[in-house]
């Protein structure tokens, strides 16, 4: 399981031109501190990203809602253009805002997104 410290070592070792890339999921939910941890880390990324490792061979899919998949290796996945619209700075790094990556989790609808959500609504109210 990765911890904040391992998901932003893995990313300053792995140098990713962060203007292209934008840290999401539950790898976000680690870095604005609603999780402590988490299995991978999920990375929305612009299509010029993108392109650029599927050139290189990495594998990739198209999942149900028609975002481009590209699998780096066991910890990191990039999601063409997935939760992009809201980002905020956290750690030198751009992150998925709490309010966009639950209304993501929302659309996906999956019994771990709502465990997710749950935490993020405990740990917005805690805030107020």
């Amino acid at each position: 399981m990765l911890k904040k410290q391992n998901i932003i070592s893995i990313l300053n070792e792995k140098q990713y031109p962060k203007s292209e890339y934008w840290i999401t999921s539950g790898a976000a939910l680690v870095m604005h501190g609603v999780k402590s941890e988490t299995k991978d880390i999920d990375i929305g990324c612009s299509t010029f990203l993108a392109d650029l490792f599927v050139k290189k061979g990495a594998e990739w899919r198209i999942a149900n809602d028609g975002v481009r998949i590209i699998t780096l290796n066991d910890e990191i996945e990039l999601l063409e253009n997935w939760c992009g619209d809201d980002i905020v700075e956290l750690h030198g790094f751009s992150v998925s805002s709490l309010d966009s990556i639950k209304r993501e989790k929302i659309k996906l609808n999956r019994p771990k997104d709502w465990d997710d959500i749950k935490l993020i609504d405990g740990f917005i109210s805690k805030r107020a």
